[in-house]
């Protein structure tokens, strides 16, 4: 009896323990932006994340009138990649429709899907702030652009931001013709930002697409003054606001992002389903 039990142990053990590291993460974060003219915009982002699956969500709101217009409306719509099904999917919620594409179908278009994705609704249409800035650059020599001044400090005095304790990087960049002014709160507990990252990473390089991190000041920083040795901070940001001041000194753009939630939470893999009540359409607007 006791011998036929003692070949059961293995087994056992997988089972019993081969699950420990099968969990689903939930990240919740807020991002206001105001820019003259058009108003603030709103943007209330949740991500839920496991093991082969991953799913974005953005609920986003304009106060103004011909902004909603130029966007879309105020709605709430999303992303699903799903390595069981090999599959994209792409959701308005406001208006119950999906979209579908294939891995395979990704892989043979260079890795660029071709469904719009709804949840980049950054202002001036770009997809990310790093292709925004590489077209400003065209035809300007490098000599001719006038050398920026750059300070920056970091605290050393821990601060509580929701649950995270941060330290405070704070980065202006200043020329004639204008400023940009970046502060940071920045944590080292990153546990459930590095999971959460490696899944989305581990989709989008399945299809052959390239993952990018969350921009920070260091990005500025390695591309204005690439061989000065800038101090650091390895971690997460948490907490960010960032004001653009034109020549005379008066904010031109702001943008404030916050971390209200990250955390463990309990294995719902209907998280990662489309609702029946949904209709797939070929296009998605």
């Amino acid at each position: 009896m006791y011998y036929r039990f003692f070949y059961l142990i293995p087994f056992l053990a997988q089972l019993t323990f081969g699950q420990i590291d099968i969990f689903q993460v939930k990240i919740q974060s807020t991002t206001k932006i105001n820019v003259p003219f058009a108003g603030t915009m709103s943007f209330l982002n949740t991500i839920d994340a496991m093991e082969g699956r991953y799913k974005e969500e953005v609920e986003s709101k304009y106060d103004r009138f011909y902004t909603r217009m130029a966007m879309g409306g105020n709605r709430i719509a999303g992303k699903l990649l799903i390595n069981d099904d090999q599959s994209l999917v792409m959701y308005n919620d406001s208006k119950k429709e999906y979209s579908e594409q294939d891995f395979q179908s990704i892989r043979e278009n260079n890795g660029k899907p071709s469904l719009k994705d709804l949840t980049r609704m950054n202002p001036g249409g770009g997809n990310n702030s790093e292709s925004r800035d590489s077209g400003s650059d065209e035809g300007t020599n490098e000599n001719e652009r006038p050398r920026p001044t750059i300070e920056r400090s970091v605290s050393d005095e821990l601060v509580k931001i929701n649950q995270f304790m941060c330290q405070k990087v704070t980065t202006r960049i200043s020329s004639p013709n204008g400023a940009f002014t970046m502060i940071e709160w920045i944590t080292d507990d990153t546990l459930v930002f590095s999971f959460a990252d490696k899944v989305q990473q581990e989709l989008i390089e399945s299809y052959g697409g390239t993952f990018t991190r969350q921009p920070t000041s260091d990005n500025w920083l390695n591309r204005l003054e690439p061989k000065n040795k800038y101090n650091k901070i390895a971690g997460k940001i948490v907490k960010s606001t960032m004001t653009s001041y034109n020549e005379k000194d008066k904010p031109s753009f702001s943008m404030e992002m916050e971390i209200s939630l990250a955390k463990k939470v309990e294995i719902d893999t209907s998280t990662f389903k489309i609702p029946d009540n949904y209709r797939k359409v070929d296009v998605l607007e």
